[in-house]
């Protein structure tokens, strides 16, 4: 069974000397056809996780994004070899100090509800992520009968957990320049700022409709009704009405966009697919079987708790799996602001009690591989200095230090995992691990956007002791930048740069200054082995501090049957091809589906 894996990163150097240019101007070309793609019909896409809406501040997981992924585009594109490259951006330039970036929007596009993609509707977009309007009721109250708070509102995810403001807490100002373009003075250096703008690919660009208030209207929490919560508006290949989204959020719906922007290479309209409905669906085995009977067109899966079910679908003729590389990265952080883990070596106890070759081994079949960091070696500063790795007696060591430290006589914890039961599994073989060393693990059993919304709370703390949690990634750094800085550093101003939401997104909620200081410092460097280098000091700092651990190195699979063609086939004017597979699924462009 072939699979589709992306192909290895050019060197950090290549893509520091690609990012520091003055001037980007790479264009986006067409998605490659398929040799004969077939018009029409209706695919099937099981995924994992539950949508939580489309305002914002609602934070997808996810398989959940990659419905968001068919209707919304974004500024930038991730090529295969890791480089951010412009998609609804025509060009990206800089100052010589990368303290001023202009973005150059593409002309000729539209969303699909006819309004304009312009500097005004990315100014718009960036007024509603750095939190900057207002519009509908208030999410500090549950109370039916309470007024709205427009400084509160879905539109102001600052307030309440939405991440786009930390994002943009180092913009000074964001000003429109002409028809279409649009100037971002930032307050420190940030030569990465492209792929700031990429964010992971969650950087989604919105019809200006999804912002206004008549749109959004209601006076009580029980009145409203929010078209951004129930609609996406996108100048994607497809588009959703808006009842597209079921009551349980657990099916989405969405169509072929007729007024798309992008052709194929034969210059034939795009997209070739009628309509798309995506399922939820918990279980892997489920999504399987569904591809083997051909039920199900694709099916998404996580190398973090679905590798068993991956290596299966390999193994099916008729299927073929698209991997993506394992540069994703979840962590147990271990929550610092309360009892246990405010002891240094209750988390150092954990972090050496757990086994990775054996989890691995245990739980992927040996399709993922252990870490020796908390990052891949394929992420800039890679680093396996002070990574505590598995070793029973230091661990017995470490806890006998914790209890007396905590005045207690165990070391016990909680932590949440997804409800899908290989989840669970995942869960129980790290207490299982844990146990042997005399270290009480309770595994939770929570649906994944209430443990996103748990963690990215408004106030300093979570319910969590400590939570297991995937947003750390590779290549690049910008996107990780969000949930590692703490509160205590001095380089932002809470007030005027986030509203109060930055310790929303320090998962750990740590407060070391020093690895604060390292980070920035390294942030500040134009990208190659000088940023490297720094990054690595900082990884090293946070590592001897075990604010988090890691286990495994997480691939993300696309599974389609041998129905389907196009897949991965998104192909760029800048000689590369665009990332096929993402922990946010794939572009379905060009996928078609033989009759």
């Amino acid at each position: 069974m072939k699979t589709q894996v992306r192909k290895k990163y050019i060197s950090k150097i290549g893509i520091g000397i690609a990012l520091a240019l003055g001037a980007s101007i790479v264009q986006v070309g067409s998605v490659q056809a398929a040799p004969t793609p077939t018009r029409g019909g209706t695919l099937s896409v099981a995924i994992t996780d539950y949508m939580v809406g489309f305002c914002p501040n609602d934070t997808n997981s996810n398989s959940a994004l990659m419905p968001v992924k068919q209707i919304g585009e974004t500024l930038f594109e991730q090529r295969a070899d890791g480089l951010v490259v412009p998609f609804l951006a025509e060009s990206a330039s800089s100052n010589a100090d990368f303290t001023s970036w202009r973005i150059k929007t593409r002309t000729g596009i539209k969303f699909s509800n006819g309004e304009k993609w312009d500097a005004d509707a990315l100014m718009i977009n960036m007024k509603a992520a750095r939190g900057q309007l207002s519009g509908g009721g208030s999410a500090a109250s549950d109370s039916a009968t309470s007024k709205v708070n427009p400084a509160a509102s879905l539109f102001h995810g600052a307030k309440y957990g939405g991440l786009a403001p930390v994002a943009w807490a180092n913009a000074k100002a964001v000003t429109k320049v002409d028809d279409v373009t649009v100037q971002f003075d930032l307050k420190r250096p940030n030569a990465g700022f492209k792929e700031l703008l990429y964010g992971s690919g969650r950087t989604f660009m919105r019809a200006p409709a999804m912002f206004l208030p008549e749109n959004n209207p209601g006076t009580k929490l029980a009145d409203i009704n929010y078209l951004c919560s129930k609609q996406m508006i996108g100048t994607g290949p497809f588009k959703m009405a808006i009842d597209g989204m079921s009551a349980d959020k657990g099916t989405v719906t969405v169509t072929k966009n007729e007024t798309y922007w992008r052709k194929d290479a034969a210059s034939a309209k795009l997209p070739y697919l009628d309509k798309i409905v995506f399922t939820t669906t918990k279980d892997a085995g489920t999504r399987v079987n569904g591809l083997k009977a051909k039920t199900t067109d694709m099916a998404w899966f996580t190398g973090n708790s679905e590798s068993q079910a991956i290596l299966r679908a390999q193994k099916i003729k008729s299927v073929k799996v698209n991997l993506s590389s394992a540069d994703f990265y979840p962590q147990l952080w271990f929550v610092e602001n309360k009892a246990p883990f405010s002891t240094l070596s209750c988390r150092q106890a954990v972090s050496a009690g757990l086994d990775r070759a054996t989890f691995a081994a245990k739980r992927t079949g040996g399709l993922l591989k252990p870490l020796t960091s908390i990052m891949g070696d394929g992420s800039p500063g890679y680093s396996s200095k002070n990574f505590i790795t598995y070793d029973a007696t230091k661990a017995k060591a470490y806890l006998a230090e914790c209890i007396k430290a905590l005045g207690t006589t165990e070391l016990a914890f909680s932590a949440p995992f997804d409800t899908a039961p290989e989840a669970q599994k995942n869960g129980q073989e790290m207490a299982a691990q844990l146990a042997k060393i005399g270290i009480k693990m309770t595994v939770l059993a929570v649906e994944t956007s209430s443990i996103i919304t748990n963690v990215f709370a408004s106030s300093a703390t979570t319910g969590y002791q400590a939570v297991w949690f995937q947003v750390l990634e590779g290549p690049g750094m910008q996107f990780n930048s969000l949930f590692m800085a703490s509160t205590s550093n001095g380089y932002y101003d809470l007030s005027a740069d986030l509203y109060g939401s930055l310790n929303t997104l320090n998962i750990s909620r740590h407060t070391d200054k020093d690895f604060d200081t390292l980070w920035f410092a390294a942030r500040a460097q134009k990208p190659g082995k000088a940023q490297n280098d720094a990054y690595k000091l900082a990884i090293e700092r946070w590592q001897s501090q075990s604010h988090s651990t890691s286990i495994l190195g997480v691939a993300f699979a696309v599974a389609t049957t041998d129905k389907i063609a196009g897949a991965c086939g998104l192909k760029l004017l800048s000689g590369g091809t665009a990332r096929c597979v993402s922990n946010g699924g794939i572009s379905l462009a060009g996928v078609s589906k033989s009759k």
